[in-house]
C-alpha cells in the first residue's frame, strides 16, 4: 500500500514504553553555526549506542536518505537509551531541519513527543559566532522560565538573536512552561565545527551525570584543522607565484 504523506509532520513511534524515571533528558540541535546542533546529536546517538524508537513523518516524501545498522535514514529520528535506574534519555536527530512552511506543525508534534515520551527536560544546542567571544570562555547558555538549571558560563548576551528552528523550540517551550536549557558554544558559522560539539558534549555530561569520551571528535577537529592549514599554505605559495611573475 503506497502511504500519501500528509501537509503537516506525525509523530511516529515505533516502540512503545513508559517510562516514569526522575529524569528523562531529551537533546536536540538543527544544523547552523558550525553545524553543532547536528553534530553534536549524531555523536550520542553513535557513541552511546541509542536504539531507534520513533520518528517526526515530514510533509512530503523525503529526498535523502543514508542505509544504517537498523535501515533506511529518515529526517527526524528519535533514539532512546536507559542511562541507570533513576535517568534515560532521549535524543531527536535532525539529519536535516524542518521545513520553513511547516515549522509550528513540527513544534507541535514535539510537545506531543515531550508528553508521550514523559520528558522532564530538554537541552538543546546550537553554535555561536565567536566573533561575539568576550573572553576565553568555551560557549554560552540560556533557559526557560521553568528551567532550574545553572552552568558555570557566561550567560547569553541580551540583545542577540537567536534564529531558525532552534528559536521556534525555545520560544514555545518558554510559553508552555516546560524545563528547557540551550547549550552554545563558539564557533565559526562557515565550518563543521567537531571541537565545538566535543564542548556541548562536555557540557551535557555534566548536566545528565554521565561520561561521554570526546577523543572521536576531538581527532576529527584536528584533521579537519591541519587540512585546513595545508590549503592555506598552497594558497599562499600560489599568491607568492603569481607575485612572482607580475615582477619579472
Amino acid at each position: 500500500m503506497v502511504k500519501i504523506m500528509k501537509n503537516r509532520y506525525v509523530l511516529r513511534l515505533v516502540k512503545e514504553f513508559n517510562d516514569r524515571k526522575n529524569k528523562v533528558y531529551l537533546v536536540t540541535g538543527f544544523h547552523g553555526y558550525g553545524d553543532v546542533g547536528f553534530l553534536t546529536t549524531r555523536y550520542l546517538v553513535y557513541k552511546l549506542g541509542m536504539e531507534l524508537v520513533g520518528y517526526i513523518e515530514t510533509p512530503s516524501v523525503p529526498d535523502i536518505t543514508s542505509f544504517e545498522d537498523y535501515g533506511f535514514s529518515l529526517p527526524h529520528e528519535i533514539f532512546y537509551k536507559n542511562l541507570d535506574d533513576e535517568k534515560s534519555l532521549v535524543v531527536l536527530l535532525n539529519r536535516l531541519n524542518p521545513e520553513r512552511k511547516y515549522i509550528s506543525s513540527f513544534v507541535k508534534e514535539f510537545l506531543s513527543l515531550i508528553k508521550k515520551l514523559n520528558i522532564t527536560e530538554i537541552l538543546l544546542v546550537g553554535g555561536l559566532d565567536s566573533r561575539f567571544r568576550e573572553g576565553d570562555e568555551e560557549y554560552r547558555w540560556l533557559k526557560t522560565q521553568a528551567c532550574t538549571q545553572t552552568l558555570n558560563a557566561p550567560y547569553f548576551t541580551k540583545g542577540f538573536y537567536i534564529v531558525g528552528p532552534l528559536a521556534s523550540l525555545l520560544i514555545t517551550l518558554h510559553q508552555n512552561n516546560v524545563p528547557a536549557l540551550i547549550i552554545l558554544p563558539y564557533t565559526q558559522p562557515e565550518t563543521i565545527d567537531h571541537r565545538a560539539a566535543a564542548v556541548a558534549i562536555n557540557v551535557i555530561s555534566s548536566i545528565i551525570g554521565i561520561e561521554i569520551d570526546v577523543k572521536e571528535l576531538l581527532n576529527y577537529a584536528a584533521k579537519a584543522e591541519e587540512l585546513e592549514k595545508v590549503v592555506q599554505e598552497l594558497y599562499e605559495q600560489q599568491l607568492k607565484r603569481r607575485e612572482s611573475v607580475m615582477h619579472t
